[in-house]
């Protein structure tokens, strides 16, 4: 069940609707909607740029060209049982004669009264249509917003999440009207206003750019937005409600009104590229009646903070006079009376303004108590949840579990005047058990329809993040990653590490939180398996980086963490590698090496090293790259000094120190033991991981061949970028 889904209309309908009627439901079984409408109770997935007007007309694909001859010279339907009259099947296609037509199929008199071009209006029309509700509730939402003193740039990142929620629970027919908004606005864009007319005299002929003339051209409109639409309602008629443009009435907006359209036609663009690396996850999925649809998962704050930062320019911490203004919830009395998809997108907005705001990791740092503000803004809509939605419905089905994951994943992350408490969150804790309840009960409502495989597979991930380290039964785990691989059609993942040379790019960025899991029995098939699969990981993640214009330090924290991981499994893995296995354990520590650089070239990397006090992310960093390094310095790899100068700096920013000297970190490491909750031989560790590289980074460089001795007792320094 998907939060704001389609609405199929009535086979009746009144009069004035019963063209729009029939469209919509001939277009949906296209596009992955409507699998139980006669005659065929199938639905497709459809490329709208292949699909032609006369299968929209039949509301089903037809054979190719050399199908329908064949089947046209047979003579017969292959319907000869007499079950399809009119009609056969042709594989997953549908065949019927020239000469007797298809059965209710709409007739090109009524098809050729939308234009300009008549597929791409029909397949527009609709799409409005079938998402009338939702586009209301989005409006609602919208509307809400602004009236209640929402910060502009999350008003404007809710309503992008908002119309993410539409687009996972119809992806293809949501992509196929952004196409057809495409090509009705590049034929109806009336060009020749702007040009200055000064040079020429005389009348034009018809088909001369002419300034616009109420009299002789044609006005737009109610006939010609019904028969020649333009707009994606869902994101045109929604935008304007957030409130951001000029208006005469409120004064000056933050942009005028022509940018709205601006901004609308950038947030359709990045609706297209929902699904490539770094963007989501979609997939297809087909029932045992042969239908089949489109599946999507999608993290809100990486889908929309690069488009917000990209039309709103994406205020930085700096440039701002104290934290963004959160949503504020209608009350319950006011949703009560609420359409049912309105009630639901209402309510959604706490968890699309709560992921977004913490993607914004500088506005985290700057103002902490926004983890305080968005955990209570989920906790306050599963409350009203509770009065206005079923228990089953999806929505508290999805706050329920965020708001279980926020309150295990803000205590080990929320820093007080002393630090966090001792000993974090542990498996007796309340919240541990409350969120390992909630992992069985997504699984449950997911396997029984009541909640979609995208939003399952994103929830069950961030709980198993969340508990990491608290000591949950690993069979526990394993269970959950069963559950979410197949979610999101990998299978059970028993052969993922063999064949993940073969899996998308889209669901490799996704299988980072996975490896840990691969590499849990910490036998060296374990370690290897599961570096085999990170390689690819921190592979398309350091890719998806560099794609990326807008520079977020979440985004560049996701590439940088992948190398981490790789670095660390790289380095456990040369030391479960015998020593009769010399020259295979040096090819490893290389690999790890090769991670390290990449952690201390990337921004976010940098960003640990700013600010007066230690960043929770930064001991962890330190720690892998150091312990790779010295691991490498021990058996005789090389290491630039920059490297182990970049990772002393990494050394010093965990443990809030700014001497460079050993006594200095050992004086501060106390304190990091304390903050960071790590045991005696950790500390003893990092002190002389330090003494090491802090050798090495006094050293100059010496330049050797890459096939120098490996094994070599003499200290190996190799050069490179930093």
């Amino acid at each position: 069940m998907h939060v704001l889904p389609a609405a199929i209309p009535a086979a009746e309908a009144r009069r004035a609707d019963l063209v729009e009627a029939r469209l919509a439901r001939k277009v949906a079984p296209l596009f992955g909607l409507a699998a139980n409408l006669p005659p065929f109770h199938r639905s497709w997935v459809c490329d709208y740029t292949a699909l032609s007007l006369a299968e929209i007309g039949r509301g089903a694909p037809s054979p190719n060209r050399a199908e329908r001859s064949r089947l046209e010279a047979a003579s017969t339907a292959r319907s000869d049982e007499g079950d399809h009259p009119g009609w056969a099947w042709s594989g997953r296609s549908v065949w019927s004669s020239q000469q007797s037509g298809m059965p209710g199929a709409l007739t090109n008199a009524t098809l050729n009264r939308y234009g300009p071009d008549t597929k791409a209006a029909a397949v527009l029309a609709a799409a409005n249509r079938l998402l009338r509700d939702a586009a209301s509730a989005v409006a609602a939402a919208s509307r809400h917003l602004a009236a209640t003193g929402c910060d502009p740039e999350v008003r404007l990142a809710v309503w992008a999440g908002l119309i993410l929620e539409a687009y996972r629970a119809q992806p293809a027919l949501v992509v196929a009207a952004v196409q057809a908004r495409q090509v009705q606005r590049s034929l109806a864009a009336r060009w020749g206003a702007q040009v200055d007319r000064a040079g020429v005299r005389g009348d034009d002929a018809p088909a001369e750019i002419h300034p616009p003339n109420a009299e002789t051209d044609d006005a737009p409109g109610q006939a010609a937005a019904r028969w020649q639409p333009t707009s994606f309602d869902l994101v045109d008629a929604t935008l304007p409600a957030l409130r951001l443009a000029d208006d005469p009435t409120t004064g000056p907006g933050l942009v005028t009104v022509d940018a709205l359209d601006d901004i609308a036609s950038a947030w359709c663009h990045r609706l297209l590229g929902i699904g490539r690396p770094g963007r989501g996850v979609v997939w297809l999925t087909e029932d045992a009646k042969g239908s089949r649809q489109v599946q999507a998962m999608v993290r809100v704050g990486a889908a929309v903070a690069p488009f917000v930062a990209a039309t709103l320019g994406g205020t930085s911490a700096a440039d701002r006079n104290g934290p963004p203004a959160l949503p504020v919830l209608p009350a319950g009395e006011a949703l009560a009376t609420a359409p049912l998809l309105q009630r639901r997108a209402q309510l959604l907005v706490a968890h699309v303004a709560a992921n977004y705001v913490r993607y914004r990791d500088e506005w985290l740092l700057t103002w902490p108590e926004l983890r305080t503000g968005t955990r209570e803004l989920v906790a306050v809509a599963v409350q009203r949840c509770a009065q206005v939605l079923d228990a089953e419905d999806p929505v508290p089905l999805q706050l329920r579990a965020y708001a279980a994951y926020l309150d295990v994943w803000d205590p080990a992350r929320t820093k007080g005047p002393a630090g966090p408490a001792p000993g974090g969150v542990a498996e007796e804790d309340p919240a541990v058990r409350r969120l390992v309840a909630t992992q069985q009960q997504t699984i449950d409502a997911w396997r029984s329809g009541r909640l979609d495989p995208g939003a399952a597979a994103y929830l069950l991930e961030i709980g198993v993040v969340a508990l990491r380290g608290t000591g949950v039964d690993a069979s526990t785990v394993g269970t959950w990653w069963t559950a979410i691989l197949a979610a999101r059609g990998l299978g059970t993942g028993d052969d993922l590490a063999s064949r993940v040379d073969s899996v998308s790019d889209a669901q490799v960025f996704h299988l980072h939180h996975y490896v840990p899991w691969l590499a849990e029995g910490g036998r060296r098939a374990d370690l290897r398996r599961a570096l085999a699969v990170q390689e690819r990981v921190a592979a398309v993640r350091a890719e998806v980086v560099r794609r990326e214009p807008a520079g977020f330090a979440a985004k560049s924290a996701a590439a940088r963490d992948a190398h981490e991981r790789a670095a660390e499994l790289a380095t456990d893995l040369a030391l479960a590698t015998p020593e009769r296995e010399r020259g295979v354990r040096a090819r490893v520590l290389r690999d790890a090496v090769r991670h390290v650089r990449a952690v201390l070239a990337d921004p976010s990397t940098r960003a640990l090293l700013e600010g007066a006090d230690p960043q929770p992310a930064a001991l962890n960093t330190a720690r892998v790259v150091a312990r790779a390094l010295a691991l490498a310095i021990s058996h005789g790899l090389g290491v630039d000094p920059s490297d182990a100068k970049g990772a002393v700096a990494l050394l010093d920013a965990a443990t809030g120190s700014s001497d460079r000297t050993s006594a200095g970190v050992e004086s501060t490491l106390d304190g990091a033991v304390h903050l960071h909750q790590l045991d005696g031989s950790l500390h003893a560790a990092l002190r002389g991981w330090r003494a090491d590289l802090a050798g090495v980074a006094d050293r100059q460089p010496t330049h050797q061949t890459d096939d120098s001795d490996a094994s070599s007792p003499t200290l190996l320094l190799r050069g490179g970028e930093s």
